[in-house]
């Protein structure tokens, strides 16, 4: 009973610290985590290049994954200690994301963009037109139908081509009724501006995308 009491606060503060280190890497209905949208609305990057380069929310998730651990040794065996950290990976980042969307949330916050559904093919023609066809899988999860554009968030790099500054799908109005799920196909056409580039083909598959709705509200997916 005396060690129990000795190693309460360790206990408390070691739970508390696996929170937070949860709370660090959480992404709920984002395509990021809270904290980096949060930091990102008050003009401070998350990353130290861009979205790229070292991940500063993730590396203090894992500082405070690892103190959190330590504390919880204090009373916990090794087996208790290694569940804990199995638990912290297993645990979903968007939990409470489809319970919040299908109960409480409305127009576009109620969707979600499944990637694993979704990619863009694009191949060049004997014109040099670039001419390409986008999947694009997403549910709604609300019981009201939900209209939208959307345009894949683009990552910009000056030194190569990128797929992604050419395809263009927000002249595409979506809609969704009702709990549906559906899998958009979307065809696109670009004319290279650049001789640097005569012919380019390839598959996207890995993108996430901004969408809006006639009320100007964006959100990332």
């Amino acid at each position: 009973m005396e060690q129990k009491k000795q190693t309460r606060p360790f206990v408390i503060a070691g739970f508390a610290l696996l929170a937070f280190a949860f709370l660090f890497k959480w992404e709920f209905i984002y395509s990021e985590p809270v904290i980096d949208r949060l930091l990102g609305l008050m003009g401070v990057t998350a990353w130290s290049n861009g979205n790229s380069g070292l991940h500063f929310t993730g590396i203090i998730s894992l500082i405070l994954l690892i103190i959190g651990l330590f504390f919880l040794a204090k009373r916990y065996s090794g087996k208790m200690i290694f569940v804990f950290f199995l638990a912290m990976i297993l645990i979903p980042t968007n939990l409470f994301a489809n319970v919040y969307q299908s109960n409480f949330a409305n127009g576009i916050y109620a969707l979600e963009f499944q990637q694993d559904g979704s990619n863009c093919e694009y191949d060049t023609n004997d014109s040099g037109i670039v001419e390409g066809n986008c999947k694009i899988s997403i549910v709604n999860h609300s019981s009201n139908p939900v209209t939208f554009c959307a345009s894949i968030n683009q990552k910009y790099d000056h030194n190569r081509f990128n797929v992604t500054n050419i395809i263009n799908l927000k002249d595409h109005q979506l809609k969704l009724d009702a709990n549906e799920h559906r899998t958009f196909d979307i065809n696109f056409r670009h004319s290279l501006q650049s001789s640097k580039y005569q012919s380019v083909g390839g598959q996207l598959d890995i993108f996430s995308l901004i969408i809006a709705d006639d009320d100007n509200n964006t959100r990332r997916l």
